[in-house]
């Protein structure tokens, strides 16, 4: 059987309040009591010792300044607590703006379609081997826009530290993330790929707020021309929820 009431984070600021109250009440109850019952002490004598005067008045200047000093330092904590709410708003605003800023200047799907025939072409004139891996980000259905701005952030930011400085990575569609790999083979394209899943298991949320797949398209194992290697990774591309996140997370960072 519960005798208190339950506090939430919702009313701990009027708790706290509550408390402060009761504090400085209790402080001032027991002060006037107890300086009642001093006062015929004191008082009733028919000559008034000095002594027990200056501690009688020396007893209540302290009780009044020690309940001054709990609603101070109440007031205080109270003030501070609120700035430091102000700034963590401030922190998570900056944050998903920047998470914003980041995803934007990723080069789009637009780019990725003029870029693939190029390395391609570039690939065939060279005999070597082409590699793109699609990573597809699933989002659980109670992360919220701002959450899973900054999970697939987070991961195009793990992402682009194991890249190589000729390699390029594209927002294919705000869940997915096309990487194209000149010059990798399968084998090499399926050695980069686990090292990446592992990068993105290690992200914080992975698993309570998102899971991850890779896949690999390779010319020519896959597809001998860029038309066709495009049409494979579009089947790869998964059809998510996260234009509505992330358009949402667009209008708040704004």
């Amino acid at each position: 059987m519960r005798v208190f009431s339950k506090i939430t984070p919702d009313n701990l600021e009027c708790r706290e309040v509550h408390l402060s109250i009761l504090t400085c009440s209790a402080i001032a109850i027991l002060g006037i009591g107890l300086a009642a019952l001093m006062y015929p002490v004191v008082f009733s004598a028919q000559v008034l010792d000095r002594f027990q005067y200056v501690i009688f008045v020396g007893f209540c200047v302290l009780c009044v300044l020690f309940a001054m000093y709990v609603w101070d330092r109440h007031r205080i904590i109270r003030h501070l607590r609120r700035q430091l709410d102000l700034s963590h708003k401030l922190v998570a605003h900056v944050q998903a703006h920047a998470n914003m800023e980041l995803l934007s200047a990723l080069p789009d799907f637009e780019l990725f379609q003029d870029c693939l025939p190029m390395e391609l072409r570039r690939a065939a004139a060279s005999l070597n081997e082409l590699s793109v891996l699609v990573v597809s980000l699933s989002l659980k259905p109670d992360v919220t826009s701002s959450e899973g701005t900054a999970v697939f952030s987070t991961a195009a930011k793990d992402l682009s530290r194991k890249l190589r400085q000729q390699d390029s990575i594209y927002k294919l569609t705000p869940a997915c993330l096309g990487i194209v790999l000149p010059n990798i083979d399968m084998a090499g394209a399926t050695r980069i790929s686990e090292c990446m899943a592992d990068g993105l298991s290690k992200t914080p949320g992975a698993g309570s707020k998102f899971s991850h797949t890779i896949s690999i398209v390779n010319y020519p194992t896959h597809a001998l021309s860029a038309s066709k290697l495009l049409q494979v990774v579009q089947t790869l591309m998964p059809e998510e929820k996260f234009d509505r996140l992330q358009s949402e997370a667009t209008r708040g960072a704004h």
